[in-house]
């Protein structure tokens, strides 16, 4: 009994000399999840099993607001740029927004035709250095859509697009296993674009995506792989105004306004631990809301315009993601401004094929980055 008694006592003293207590060296051998010893449990005091600790966390929670700027911004931008094309009329070669098409080469009032059918696609990586909040993925983004000309100033349209998302979450990985979530969804976006003069038009955008994750993450303490699925509904609106100006011969510059706003409903889901223990996560919404203004600058030869571009952004609305006492929110959710520079290029295949190229980074979000890469092609029958 007595040396059994004077092993205990040198572990206490251990323990205590190493600033931690008997339940905390528990802990550390236990799930979060275990119901004594893990998270809310009688005995934890392991801080990495807290609810708000981001080691903790679905894989849905801290890249949300990520998703939802890159996503639903790239679908956004991409059938704004559809509409002003469809508006512009202009003479001679005159491409225009953001680099996926542009007019037919004919005067307007010409034999153009009024249906215009449209194919994009849209790629992002984006990635937080932040230790708290680390991720590091791509977002794609592939749409397509039909308008019509209802008068010379108007024209209506549909479009239908798909994305795909795939984010290594390193904040709750485990002995150098990143977590993941990867989605998949579709989208359906009527669209509306008035023609206010010659050189300056608006748009309005609505739209609604449904979409579907699957997750995952390890366990902090034990490695234990943790998996789990959701669905999601997404809602989105954008209302842009752009207008372009020639000047000394074949220069070009234009610009565009814009205010977009989406807000996506993630669904109450349970995630399951490899040893079968269940993991509950509530319902959540997150918006989202940016107002940006873009300029360009380029040069039209016979066929094709190439040009820089720079822009501004600010976001006016986010939801933050939760974090534990101690850890730092992530750029995104930390910052409201942030910077694009970036060059592309338009070209005309026929008098009624158009097409183009860009690329884009943004800046100025400290510990976050953002890259862009954007092509397609527009036929007017």
């Amino acid at each position: 009994m007595f040396k059994f008694n004077h092993k205990v006592a040198i572990l206490a003293v251990a323990l205590s000399t190493l600033g931690m207590s008997a339940s905390q060296v528990q802990a550390q051998s236990y799930s979060c999840s275990d119901a004594t010893y893990g998270s809310g449990g009688t005995y934890s005091e392991a801080t990495n099993c807290d609810a708000n600790n981001t080691a903790n966390q679905s894989s849905t929670v801290t890249t949300s607001t990520a998703v939802l700027k890159a996503a639903a911004s790239q679908t956004s931008r991409m059938i704004s740029d559809r509409v002003a094309t469809a508006l512009d009329g202009g003479s001679a070669f005159q491409v225009s927004h953001n680099g996926f098409s542009a007019s037919t080469g004919m005067a307007a009032g010409d034999h153009a035709g009024k249906i215009g059918a449209w194919v994009g696609g849209s790629w992002s990586n984006v990635e937080d250095d932040n230790a708290s909040t680390e991720f590091d993925g791509s977002v794609y983004s592939g749409m397509v859509g039909v308008d019509y000309r209802v008068t010379p100033k108007v024209v209506v349209g549909l479009s239908l697009g798909y994305e795909s998302t795939d984010i290594d979450t390193v904040y709750n990985g485990f002995g150098g296993q990143d977590g993941n979530i990867d989605a998949d969804g579709y989208t359906i976006a009527p669209y509306i674009g008035y023609k206010i003069l010659d050189n300056v038009s608006a748009n309005l955008t609505v739209g609604y995506s449904n979409l579907e994750y699957d997750t995952s993450r390890y366990d902090p303490n034990t490695g234990n792989k943790i998996t789990g699925s959701t669905d999601a509904d997404r809602y989105f609106v954008n209302a842009s105004v752009q207008g372009d100006q020639m000047f000394h011969g074949k220069w070009h510059a234009r610009g565009k306004v814009s205010a977009f706003y989406a807000s996506e409903e993630k669904d109450a889901f349970t995630e399951t631990e490899s040893t079968g223990s269940t993991i509950a996560n509530s319902k959540r919404d997150t918006d989202f809301g940016q107002a940006s203004l873009d300029a360009k600058v380029g040069y039209v030869f016979d066929q094709i315009e190439p040009y820089g571009l720079i822009g501004l952004e600010y976001d006016f609305t986010k939801d933050e993601a939760p974090v534990a006492a101690g850890q730092n929110r992530g750029s995104l959710d930390d910052s409201d401004f942030g910077a694009k520079f970036g060059a592309g290029l338009d070209f005309k295949i026929a008098p009624n094929i158009t097409g183009g190229f860009e690329g884009y980074t943004v800046e100025f979000r400290d510990d976050y980055s953002e890259y862009t890469f954007t092509g397609g092609l527009r036929v007017q029958f």
